[in-house]
């Protein structure tokens, strides 16, 4: 039976600019409030639009040891209304939240090599997992590839260099489809998945999050590579 979500105010505390689309807002939450949430679930923000209730749902970027604070990674979508919002906001603003929701996260016993792979802020669900697969002492081989449009869209870039630096347990493989001065991937997440992994998929655990076309692609390659279905695993955007 699904966890009932619990409802909270919480104060914007901090708010860092990634991109030029892209904010990471850092939410503070009252000593009493019960945060507890599963690495890749998603919480509600609760706002009016025209008067009426309005919701929408954001992955948590954050992982769950981050006791009284939820960190979100924001993209601002041109006619969006709630992203709109949030980019408005300011830090000391106090918004309406519920959590948790979903049903995209890990099931121990964990496999022995997982491959994450995202696109844009499909990165936020990923980042919680990762985070706490190493909090708890993970020694599984994982995989992150992470596609994006620009090189300067790379979310959380430095955080995951350092990652490969201290865990050799850790690859990073980023990809740009739109390169200007870049060096590195210029493949699209699901040729490179097909490249690295064809032929050696034994024991390995796709976990994928993004916009829908990009999961669609990429479940077809996974399932014409003979992956079977209980080890792939989506959180799709719209």
């Amino acid at each position: 039976m699904a966890e009932k979500p619990r409802f909270y105010d919480a104060t914007v505390s901090k708010i860092v600019s990634l991109s030029t689309t892209v904010k990471h807002f850092v939410l503070d939450y009252p000593a009493d409030a019960d945060t507890r949430f599963i690495a890749g679930q998603f919480m509600m923000v609760h706002l009016e639009k025209e008067g009426a209730p309005h919701k929408k749902p954001y992955s948590i970027a954050s992982s769950p040891s981050l006791s009284g604070k939820i960190e979100l990674s924001i993209k601002l979508v041109e006619g969006g209304y709630v992203s709109t919002w949030f980019f408005k906001l300011k830090e000391g603003d106090v918004i309406r939240t519920s959590l948790p929701y979903g049903v995209f996260h890990l099931k121990e016993p964990f496999a022995p090599h997982m491959v994450f792979v995202g696109t844009g802020t499909g990165i936020a669900p990923l980042r919680s997992m990762i985070k706490n697969l190493y909090e708890r002492g993970c020694k599984s081989r994982i995989d992150l590839i992470f596609g994006n449009r620009y090189e300067t869209d790379v979310l959380y870039k430095d955080e995951w260099e350092a990652l490969a630096r201290e865990h050799s347990s850790f690859r990073f493989i980023p990809t740009v489809s739109r390169p200007k001065d870049w060096k590195g991937e210029t493949a699209y997440v699901q040729e490179i998945v097909k490249r690295e992994y064809t032929g050696k998929t034994d024991g390995v655990s796709f976990f994928g999050c993004g916009l829908v076309p990009m999961c669609k692609e990429l479940k077809a390659a996974l399932l014409e590579m003979n992956v079977p279905k209980e080890r792939i695993h989506f959180e799709q955007f719209t």
